[in-house]
């Protein structure tokens, strides 16, 4: 599990939230800060083949700039906070943010900054680009679902919604630990929500 819990927290975190479906308004690109409180990042990983860990990175924050009219335009900066772990466990907790296996103190966030928007349906797109975890940065894609767009009842504030998915190897980014008894592919879901500026 060395690192491993790193990399879909990032993922990307909300990067993929760059998709921007075509919308019938908008005429440029607008920026938009993602929700701290309402993006949250899980992943879920294969324990000695009994059973698997999920967990949640609570925190992050970016920018999406959403191109209605031309998504592959669209782009997307995000951090994940290592340090907002969570599984339900607190010693686990604490054991996974250690200098053992994610080392918070020294890496306390994860980066994604796309590089590419390929539309691949109505509201769906793939999302490449470049994830930081632990000090090494490899290119990454996500499968991006935009929920919906519009001004939100509450508030009418302009928002956009996303359901992020996708898996990395923890063994890319360097985490190579308990090889054979915890699981290299890391499944990641990310569910965005993200506030025109």
């Amino acid at each position: 599990m060395k690192r491993l819990f790193a990399a879909p927290v990032f993922a990307v975190l909300t990067a993929c939230a760059a998709l921007g479906a075509a919308g019938p308004s908008a005429a440029a690109e607008v920026a938009y800060t993602l929700d701290p409180a309402h993006t949250e990042t899980t992943f879920v990983i294969d324990r000695f083949g009994f059973n698997s860990v999920i967990g949640i990175f609570a925190k992050s924050e970016g920018t999406i700039w959403l191109d209605e009219a031309a998504p592959e335009k669209s782009r997307v900066e995000a951090t994940v906070t290592v340090d907002s772990l969570l599984t339900a466990n607190p010693t686990r907790d604490e054991h996974l943010k250690g200098e053992r296996w994610l080392n918070a103190a020294k890496n306390p966030t994860m980066t994604f900054k796309s590089t590419k928007v390929e539309k691949t349906g109505a509201d769906t797109a793939k999302v490449t680009g470049d994830m930081t975890i632990m000090g090494v940065t490899l290119p990454a894609t996500l499968d991006v679902k935009l929920n919906k767009i519009g001004n939100a009842p509450n508030n009418q504030k302009r928002q956009a919604g996303f359901t992020i998915t996708g898996s990395v190897s923890r063994k890319a980014f360097g985490s190579a630990g308990a090889a054979g008894v915890i699981g290299d592919n890391v499944a990641i879901r990310i569910e965005a929500l993200a506030v025109a500026q």
